[in-house]
């Protein structure tokens, strides 16, 4: 019993030593492992404090590096807008190259007035941001420059009002360029203002390299600034008479209809003036152009005529009406130069028809080609060798003034050249075999399709013999190997005709009167064009300004003409004795814009920047140093705010009073 209680009494005794022992050294422990902690902590926040100063620091250097950066940039006043870059408002001189073309005239988009007016204005506000430089205009009409005294007349400016003609981009930009080459005009800049129209800019115009030397070789470098005003053109439809041929009290007119709006079926009303009487109708055509003849009765009426076509007015009023004016009824006079043979029949009937019409056909060998009244000839057939010397040069003037030939193979050899074209070979086909038409233009050319959609039979022609042709040319027909078999040539104001093969059965069929006589009356049309043409101008052409002597009136009944732009307006003019209708460019009815891809083609090594407006006479550029002070200003603010140094605290005192 006293060992066991002694036993119990030791171990009581160790456990009572041992505790406190081990909660000293659980707490050593402890403690050793907060003060490690605590030492961590501490290191941390050090580093922290050291980061957070570090960036703050970044921060206030870079404050200060952008308050300085303002400042020197709003010194420079510089220019941002729709042309990205401007450089500094120091500009001396502006050039404006102003198309005033009628295709300008359309709506410009998400406005209510046309392309032209909305270039204006917004030029006219930009201007105003430079602090009004000198201001030269190149209006598209004239092509002249002239000095502009303030940018707010340009809108009241005859040289920037409303035309019927066409715009040479390549020409106004190096009629610009020799401006500021011939005259001291300091830092200059070139502003277009243009739709961008394809017609209009030409990309295949030759002039264009030497734009790219013109500009590189300035003194100063020069910045060619494109304002585009290019856009869809919608709700518009145009309408123009392609010809206007008197013949006995009718007159026939051929009428092509061009509408933006190519997906469904129209109705539109057209207006027929002719001599002051009216008439209308209604033309209902599917597609996006239509072409018809008209024939007008003119009674009793002899010598000279006018009239006009309309359509209601749209988007564009200056693609609303066509002119046209005719003089004596006189007929066709053929000159058919042959060597002979039975070619010579077949197209002596195809070019005057018996009973068909006047027309005259004079048949001639070719030593007899001395006797052609080339001021009288509405068609020349020439089925020979080719001319040479004296007659050919002649032929040639011919053609360039509007004149019309059909050019036949020769039975032998012909050596020689005629507008760059040779009779190459005599081909014929192997036996029991033709060679026949494969293809052949149905909308342009002598086998076109008629007014009403006919088409020329043209495949049932068969040949066994057929001349190859060599040269350059525009090809109109090809037979089944590809060979051309009708090949065109234009020179000048007219056209050359040639065809591969003869109306004679030893060589086709050609002689059938299903492709040889619509090919002949066509050609003769063509020919007969030359006289009416007489009559008719382009707006802006040197024909349809006055000679020396002539005085100008308007006499057609559709509109008063403004005087001071009457060269380029369209209308029925009389100018001193001759009557002339003039309107606006074919090529002004070709809606096809210059894209992206042509103009950095056209423009390849041109310092050139591009705007496109979108038709809300905003300003192209504006001024942004009084942003650039303000930006200024708060930097340097957020500078100070972030050097203010923290309120240090005072400790309170914690000893009793």
């Amino acid at each position: 019993m006293s060992v066991s209680f002694l036993q119990q009494s030791l171990l009581w005794g160790l456990l009572g030593v041992s505790i406190p022992i081990i909660i000293h050294l659980l707490n050593r422990r402890r403690y050793r492992t907060v003060q490690w902690a605590a030492m961590e902590f501490l290191l941390k926040a050090s580093r922290e404090s050291r980061g957070k100063k570090k960036l703050k620091y970044i921060i206030i250097l870079t404050c200060r590096a952008l308050a300085i950066a303002a400042l020197i940039f709003a010194i420079a006043r510089p220019l941002v807008g729709g042309f990205l870059s401007w450089g500094g408002s120091n500009i001396d001189t502006v050039i404006l190259i102003l198309d005033r073309s009628s295709s300008m005239e359309q709506m410009a988009e998400n406005a209510d007035e046309s392309k032209r007016l909305s270039a204006i204005k917004s030029v006219q506000l930009s201007l105003e941001s430079l602090n009004n430089p000198k201001l030269i205009l190149i209006d598209s009409a004239s092509a002249e420059p002239q000095s502009i005294p303030s940018p707010d007349a340009l809108s009241e400016l005859s040289a920037t009002a409303a035309t019927d003609t066409k715009a040479s981009i390549s020409a106004l930009i190096s009629n610009a360029i020799d401006h500021i080459t011939e005259n001291s005009l300091g830092r200059t800049e070139i502003w277009l203002a243009s739709d961008l129209q394809k017609s209009d800019w030409a990309p295949d115009d030759g002039r264009w390299d030497a734009i790219r030397v013109g500009l590189a070789d300035l003194p100063q470098q020069t910045t060619l600034r494109i304002i585009s005003m290019a856009s869809a053109v919608t709700d518009n439809t145009a309408i123009r008479a392609l010809s206007a041929n008197r013949i006995n009290n009718e007159l026939s007119l051929e009428i092509e209809i061009i509408r933006s709006d190519a997906n469904n079926s129209s109705a539109i009303p057209v207006t027929y003036s002719i001599n002051g009487n009216r008439s209308s109708e209604t033309v209902t055509f599917d597609g996006q152009s239509y072409k018809y003849t008209k024939n007008l009765a003119l009674g009793n009426k002899e010598g000279e005529g006018l009239g006009f076509i309309a359509v209601p007015s749209d988007a564009n009023p200056r693609d609303n009406v066509s002119f046209f004016a005719y003089g004596e009824d006189t007929p066709a006079k053929t000159y058919l130069i042959s060597e002979g043979g039975e070619s010579n029949t077949w197209l002596s009937l195809a070019a005057a028809p018996p009973g068909l019409n006047d027309n005259e056909c004079k048949l001639l060998s070719p030593q007899q080609a001395d006797q052609i009244d080339w001021a009288g000839a509405t068609l020349i057939i020439w089925q020979a060798a080719l001319p040479s010397e004296a007659i050919a040069q002649q032929l040639n003037q011919y053609i360039e003034t509007g004149g019309a030939a059909l050019m036949l193979p020769p039975r032998g050899e012909s050596k020689n050249s005629f507008l760059g074209i040779q009779w190459g070979d005599l081909l014929t086909s192997p036996q029991g075999q033709y060679f026949i038409i494969d293809d052949w233009n149905r909308t342009d050319g002598p086998l076109r399709n008629g007014v009403e959609g006919t088409s020329i039979p043209a495949s049932k022609l068969k040949a066994i013999k057929r001349r190859d042709i060599i040269g350059e040319y525009t090809t109109i027909a090809t037979w089944s190997d590809e060979k051309p078999f009708l090949i065109r040539r234009v020179i000048g104001n007219g056209t050359a005709i040639f065809v591969a093969s003869l109306p004679d059965y030893t060589w086709s069929n050609l002689a059938d009167a299903d492709v040889l006589l619509p090919i002949v009356q066509r050609m003769i049309n063509l020919g007969d064009s030359r006289y009416s043409s007489a009559f008719a101008a382009i707006a802006g052409s040197s024909k349809a300004k006055t000679a020396d002597g002539e005085t100008r009136s308007r006499v057609d009944a559709y509109k008063e003409s403004n005087s001071s732009n009457a060269a380029y307006e369209a209308g029925v003019w009389k100018l001193g004795d001759r009557l002339v209708a003039t309107n606006r460019p074919n090529t002004e009815d070709e809606w096809l814009v210059l894209d992206q891809n042509n103009m950095e083609a056209l423009l390849e090594g041109i310092d050139y920047r591009l705007f496109e407006e979108s038709g809300n006479s905003k300003p192209l550029i504006k001024e942004i140093w009084r942003a650039l002070l303000i930006a200024m200003l708060a930097f340097l603010i957020i500078e100070a705010l972030l050097c203010l140094q923290p309120k240090s605290e005072k400790k309170k005192s914690k000893t009793p009073l």
